[in-house]
Formats: structure tokens, C-alpha cells, sequence
């Protein structure tokens, strides 16, 4: 009652406060959860860190289907999940098969640890890559327009970017499903700048 009471001034019901938290993200637990209904995903686009499980939740008949074929949930119904676990960095984009226009894309970051002193190991990935997966990781020193090949097509999960130059480099990396024929790429993950000394 206390709560309704509070929210009363505010225009909010318990059943839109009800409905709201239905169709939040959830990050608890290393997880985020989404809505797949009407001709939406909600939230439309999400971000996860490296490892994390998505799960999409289904009210009417949907699929969530990688625009590269990373997964595939097939035709579930009203109650039904999927989920999807999102362990390497890139922007990756869905779609459902049936219906038209209703899209959504998974943002997972690259990460690093470190120094400017001693370089940064960069992880674009939370392991080494299974069978039918590879990563591409790129860099530009600031101030310059053309990104440059750190890692290409490597299965390794991690990296040391320690760079003779001094500088701020920013840098960035994508997951690649080799199973594929031919090879697709996600999109790549948001830039991270890292100084070197």
C-alpha cells in the first residue's frame, strides 16, 4: 500500500509499475533479460559484459535469429525463452524470421587491464575461441584514420598491446563465425582508448 501510496502523485498504477518491470533489462546475476512481443524486441539494443547470458522471453510467436548465424532460437511461443550465452566482444545483431523489421543487436565490450607503463592486456574474449569461431582486433594511434590489424583470425582469447610508440591508441574487436560459408563477421565492439608511456 506504502508504495502505491508513493507512486499515486507520480501518475503511476501498480499495473503500469508492474508492467514496467516486466520488460526491464536484468542485469542480476551476470544476466540480461529480453522481451520479444508485438513487433519489438525490448529493449530493442542491450549491452552485456564478456560471458554474460542473454534470454529472451516470448509473448506471441517470435525467434531471435544472429544476422551471422551465431544463434537460432527457431518459432517459440507465448511463455517460452531462449537463452544465449554472449562470450566475445562485437555489436550482434538479430532479427526475428517472421516478423519483418523487428530487430535488435547485443553490444558486448573489450576489455583490458593494465598500464601505460607496462601495456594492457586486452581479453575480447571470456576463452579461447571453440571450433567454427575466430577474432579480429584492431588499433589506431590517435590523430591517425587507419585501424591497423593487432589480431587476425586468432582463436586466442586475450593479448598484450604494449606498442613501441608512445601515444593514445584506441582499439576494438569482433568475433567471427567461421562455420559460416563464406566467413561473417558481428560488428565491432565500442572503441576503448588506452595510453601507452
Amino acid at each position: 500500500m506504502r508504495i502505491r501510496s508513493l507512486l499515486a502523485p507520480a501518475g503511476l498504477g501498480a499495473a503500469a509499475l508492474l508492467a514496467a518491470l516486466a520488460t526491464a533489462p536484468s542485469a542480476v546475476g551476470g544476466a540480461s533479460t529480453i522481451l520479444a512481443s508485438g513487433t519489438s524486441f525490448s529493449p530493442a539494443n542491450t549491452s552485456v559484459g564478456q560471458g554474460t547470458s542473454v534470454t529472451w522471453s516470448f509473448q506471441g510467436t517470435h525467434t531471435t535469429t544472429s544476422d551471422q548465424g551465431f544463434w537460432n532460437s527457431r518459432s517459440r511461443s507465448t511463455g517460452a525463452t531462449y537463452t544465449k550465452g554472449m562470450p566475445s566482444a562485437g555489436r550482434f545483431p538479430y532479427h526475428c524470421t517472421i516478423h519483418a523489421g523487428m530487430n535488435g543487436s547485443i553490444a558486448v565490450p573489450l576489455k583490458s587491464s593494465g598500464s601505460a607503463a607496462s601495456g594492457w592486456t586486452l581479453r575480447w574474449s571470456a576463452s579461447a575461441a571453440p571450433a567454427g569461431r575466430a577474432f579480429d582486433v584492431q588499433f589506431r594511434r590517435q590523430g591517425t584514420t587507419s585501424w591497423q590489424s593487432f589480431r587476425t583470425n586468432t582463436t586466442a582469447a586475450t593479448g598484450l598491446f604494449n606498442p613501441a610508440r608512445t601515444g593514445t591508441y584506441q582499439l576494438r574487436a569482433r568475433t567471427t563465425n567461421t562455420a559460416a560459408s563464406p566467413d561473417k563477421e558481428s560488428g565491432w565492439s565500442a572503441v576503448i582508448s588506452r595510453q601507452i608511456s
